[in-house]
């Protein structure tokens, strides 16, 4: 425990100073860089006593941090040298990994969101503060991967892998919702601005405005290559690690999370399809405006792009051994034909609530743009029933569909009793509030809408239960050990109550052979009998 203590001491202190010292040298750096020709226009040039304090500054901490830090790093080495664990311990691993993981997300943030971001907009501003904090960032972030490769980890090192396996995937999730933001926000006016020449951004733009953001394509680009390497690289760094159940948790749930704006992508292209036969305009600024109602571009790219690296990843696990590659297959149709089945489900509880409201009085008509969400969302979703169709048969002739098949009816199945005992408490609360004389607001939308979701898990529950019961889904896959047959040899008393010198006594003279006392040797020292003897 004091041990513990003392190099618990040594981590903190060494890593405070450092980054103490990456904080005064961004404030040199935002100070110097205003020389330079990234300066915001109408910033002004820093006064010599803004130059002198900064570099006192920096020159005095780093100093200290040198001094000071080099000391408690020299104490580590010494310690890591006297006892081999120490540089396998949790601690060294927490304090290397957790800080590393942070400046690796603020490096990647500063500068994508704030530099990159800034070019790709053509926005005046100033990004001189954003590089100040980016540049330290990564020093502070190369400087503790250089540490943390002094000390391979092993297998053996659990406490340490724990540490080190939250900093890769946990970053690799934090970029990933990086991706999704920058790509959500670029990839439509870098369509717009190469292939229309920016005018759907233009035609977005209210009519007293007094100017419309135009976008740089180049740095567009750059922006969204920068968010994509840096999280496509972290799984890259994390290939080889073995730890089966958080490394395809997050390949299937990455998957997972691909194949909903996959679904998404799709659902607002078939709706684009459809408004011509709803006599619906369908208007440029609508798909590439800066605020695109029927984007379908970008949430269709960055799932097709995220189901694609999940699965080369999945590919790369199975040639570790770590699944075999037909049940990952079968996982893999599982969760499309899941999320498809939701987006299908949806689309008819659409159209049962916009049934019901054709039905309710005063008559109330749902527009043609509903119809057309509704329409979208079933087409969408409508591929799950042959997929479904296809783990049925796998179920029922390989062995390796037998969890994915599972899985998948007992997410619809599950997603239907929540379905149902929400829609139904809902609907049931609105009426009695209305029969009593205290209406909701609204209550004739949330009479309807409750009673369209309790139609739906009504149908999903009777139809999937009915399923996993002829299935046998309930059933456990393994079966209770069989009692074992053998019947136990009882020693006869008289063998049982000899001892060992009576035994040696009788082979001396002559009265029992060598077999039999061994036999009786061994029955005395419940020994095993030898083979082939």
């Amino acid at each position: 425990m004091a041990r513990s203590l003392y190099r618990f001491y040594l981590y903190t202190v060494c890593m405070v100073l450092l980054i103490f010292a990456m904080a005064t040298l961004g404030r040199l750096l935002q100070v110097l860089l205003l020389f330079t020709p990234l300066r915001y226009q109408y910033m002004n040039v820093p006064a010599s006593g803004d130059m002198i304090q900064a570099v006192v500054l920096f020159a005095v901490s780093w100093i200290a941090a040198s001094l000071l830090g080099g000391l408690h790093y020299w104490l580590l080495r010494r310690d890591m040298q006297s006892d081999t664990g120490a540089g396998l311990g949790a601690i060294r691993s927490f304090f290397l990994n957790v800080v590393e993981g942070v400046s690796v997300i603020v490096t990647v943030a500063s500068t994508g969101f704030f530099v990159l971001g800034m070019l790709a907009s053509n926005s005046p501003g100033d990004i001189t503060g954003a590089i100040a904090i980016t540049l330290p960032a990564l020093l502070l972030a190369v400087l503790l991967e250089f540490e943390r490769r002094r000390t391979p980890l092993p297998a053996t090192a659990t406490g340490a892998l724990i540490f080190q396996r939250i900093h890769f995937y946990g970053v690799q999730l934090i970029l990933l919702l990086m991706v999704t933001f920058a790509w959500q926000s670029n990839f439509r006016p870098l369509v717009d601005t190469l292939f229309f020449g920016g005018k759907g951004t233009l035609d977005a733009c209210p009519p007293d405005a007094a100017g419309c953001p135009t976008y740089n394509a180049f740095w567009l680009f750059v922006d969204l290559l920068w968010f994509a390497l840096f999280w496509i690289g972290y799984g890259w760094l994390n290939r080889k690690d073995t730890a089966t159940l958080p490394r395809l948790i997050l390949h299937f749930a990455g998957m997972a999370y691909g194949t909903g704006f996959v679904l998404f992508g799709v659902y607002q292209g078939i709706a684009l399809l459809l408004m011509p036969l709803f006599h619906l305009p369908i208007m440029l600024k609508d798909v590439t405006g800066f605020v695109a109602i029927h984007d379908f571009m970008s949430p269709l790219t960055f799932g097709l792009l995220v189901v694609g690296v999940y699965i080369f990843w999945l590919r790369d696990a199975s040639r570790l051994n770590l699944i075999e590659l037909s049940v990952a297959r079968a996982v893999e149709w599982a969760i499309g034909a899941a999320l498809a089945a939701a987006m299908f489900w949806w689309g008819c509880g659409y159209t049962l609530f916009n049934l019901l409201e054709l039905a309710s009085t005063p008559l109330i008509r749902p527009d043609a743009t509903a119809w057309v969400m509704t329409l979208a969302a079933v087409i969408a979703g409508v591929g799950y029933i042959p997929l479904d169709i296809m783990l049925a048969r796998w179920n029922a002739t390989e062995t390796f569909a037998a969890g994915a098949r599972r899985g998948f009816i007992l997410s619809l199945l599950g997603g239907g009793i929540l379905t149902l005992a929400i829609g139904g408490v809902v609907a049931l609360y609105t009426w009695v509030t209305g029969l009593i004389g205290s209406p909701i607001t609204d209550w004739e939308t949330v009479l309807h809408t409750s009673l369209a979701a309790f139609s739906i898990g009504v149908l999903l529950v009777g139809i999937y239960l009915t399923i996993a019961l002829r299935e046998k889904l309930f059933s456990s896959f393994a079966k209770l050990p069989q009692a074992s047959s053998v019947v136990p040899v009882v020693q006869s008393p008289t063998v049982a109550s000899e001892t060992l010198e009576q035994t040696l006594d009788e082979l001396v003279a002559g009265h029992i052979t060598r077999d039999v006392a061994a036999a009786r040797i061994r029955a005395l020292t419940s020994m095993p009998l030898s083979v082939g003897r």
